[in-house]
């Protein structure tokens, strides 16, 4: 693991750092060409940011004392995403672009690899 995410890292909970741990990993083996940074921008800062040609895909951050965050920008810009897994990812579904959840294994994995792995080629396609 790189060192800058080790450090990022420091600053969770347990389950906070698990659960970044495997939305990270998830991330990185269902996409290509993504470059990974802490966002010291003003929106969003301390985020991880999973982005390709200086745009966010996604971003990554513990919420509160027990929850991560993910902003899901391939689900933002695809109304076909959304119709399709609005449903499932309701229970999570904080904001157009953004899921909570206390633990990533809680997440409908099906909806996660769509968006994550098929939705991000479209996305980076129009980018």
């Amino acid at each position: 693991m790189e060192a800058f995410l080790s450090e990022w890292l420091e600053k969770t909970s347990a389950q906070q750092r698990e659960s970044l741990i495997e939305a990270h990993a998830f991330i990185v083996s269902n996409t290509e060409g993504l470059s990974e940074e802490i966002n010291t921008g003003k929106w969003l800062t301390g985020y991880l940011f999973f982005s390709a040609n200086s745009t966010m895909v996604f971003a990554l951050a513990p919420q509160g004392e027990s929850s991560t965050t993910l902003h899901m920008m391939p689900y933002y810009g695809s109304a076909e995403l959304q119709n399709k897994h609005q449903s499932a990812l309701k229970p999570f579904l904080t904001g157009k672009s953004c899921i909570a959840f206390e633990r990533f294994s809680d997440l409908p994995r099906e909806s996660m690899l769509n968006i994550v792995r098929d939705g991000t080629k479209a996305f980076l396609e129009r980018i």
